[in-house]
């Protein structure tokens, strides 16, 4: 009589052969055995927060540490708080993510986000040391002198330059007569300025200030041309700053005084979003709309005068040795550094815009 089987006992699995399962079956050994450390620096855009969720389990993943749903819950948390906080604060500032795997033979992964906080100060600090002056271009822009001579005599024409920096108009328009006051923020842009004025005992105030903060000592009803260059167009991050900067050049100008900036704006039929205002602000080319621009200026006395391309303007009436300003400029004015597509393609481009005091 033939014996049963024991009851419960598995028939013995075959050993595996499979070269291709076998090098598969050890790889998932190597986290065990294998160890890293880095860190990402992201910029602060919030509307961003998925995009890099996804490189960070996808990071995660590759070093053998697969974030499980719940654990990547928690990293979206801690990551929308932070950028949240960094963007409020500057846009030139970024998120840090360090990270490291736990000593083996732990295969799981710690990590760590912070905020490395940067002002626009800071930004220039950084310029001053690692560029080669001049920093913004040998020649001041043309149309800012063009719209000066027009006003009259120089010595007629008292003239504030707001954002001055290290005076690439502040300069050549004291050098010619016009009775020139400079503001600036940056500590170290100001300092630059001052040294150059006192070396050719030019008659030039210069402030260092916020010109948003409201308390400038320059007189009011007094300037023929008020001028913002570059300035809304690089750091100017709302419409209530727009605002400001509005009302007090309605303060600094006579009756028939010009006010002239430029800003980057969209062209017809593109409406930029969340997104693109974010990300332009980190890329210093800070783009607003018409209606922005129509909301700033409600209620203002204040026509408007003329709306013309920055980069067309420049390019027509700079001296051939003065053109580009700078490397960056045709890419920066044209909305290249904020859209990688092809050149005369982006959807916005800077503009300067001139407006008469009522």
């Amino acid at each position: 009589m033939a014996k049963s089987k024991p009851q419960g006992k598995d028939k013995k699995p075959s050993r595996e052969t499979n070269q291709s399962v076998l090098r598969q079956a050890m790889i998932k050994r190597l986290p065990r055995r294998l160890g890293a450390s880095g860190q990402m620096l992201l910029p602060a855009v919030p509307s961003l927060l998925e995009h890099y969720v996804q490189n960070l389990h996808q990071l995660f993943a590759q070093l053998g540490r697969a974030f499980s749903r719940e654990e990547m819950e928690q990293v979206r948390s801690i990551l929308k708080r932070k950028l949240d906080e960094a963007f409020a604060a500057s846009p030139y500032g970024r998120v840090v993510v360090n990270y490291e795997t736990d000593a083996a033979p732990k295969t799981s992964l710690s990590y760590r986000v912070n905020v490395a906080a940067s002002s626009i100060a800071d930004e220039y600090e950084s310029w001053i040391k690692t560029r080669t002056p001049p920093y913004f271009g040998a020649h001041p822009d043309a149309k800012v002198m063009a719209l000066a001579r027009s006003l009259g005599e120089p010595k007629d024409v008292p003239v504030l330059d707001i954002g001055a920096g290290t005076g690439r108009n502040t300069l050549p328009l004291a050098r010619e007569g016009f009775p020139t006051d400079a503001i600036e923020l940056t500590p170290t842009l100001a300092g630059i300025l001052r040294g150059e004025v006192e070396k050719e005992g030019l008659k030039v105030r210069v402030v260092e200030g916020d010109a948003l903060a409201g308390e400038s000592p320059l007189p009011d009803s007094h300037y023929r041309l008020v001028f913002l260059a570059e300035v809304i167009a690089s750091h100017i991050r709302s419409n209530e700053q727009v605002r400001q900067l509005f009302e007090g050049a309605a303060d600094a100008l006579v009756s028939g005084g010009l006010l002239l900036f430029n800003l980057f704006l969209p062209v017809d039929g593109y409406r930029p979003d969340t997104l693109a205002r974010e990300m332009s602000q980190v890329f210093w080319c800070n783009l607003f709309t018409r209606g922005d621009v129509t909301a700033a200026m409600a209620g203002l006395p204040f026509e408007p005068v003329s709306d013309e391309s920055t980069h067309d303007f420049e390019l027509e009436h700079q001296p051939a040795e003065g053109w580009p300003p700078t490397g960056w400029f045709v890419d920066w004015s044209r909305g290249n550094d904020l859209f990688d597509v092809q050149r005369g393609r982006a959807p916005m481009e800077l503009r300067w815009l001139t407006y008469r005091r009522l």
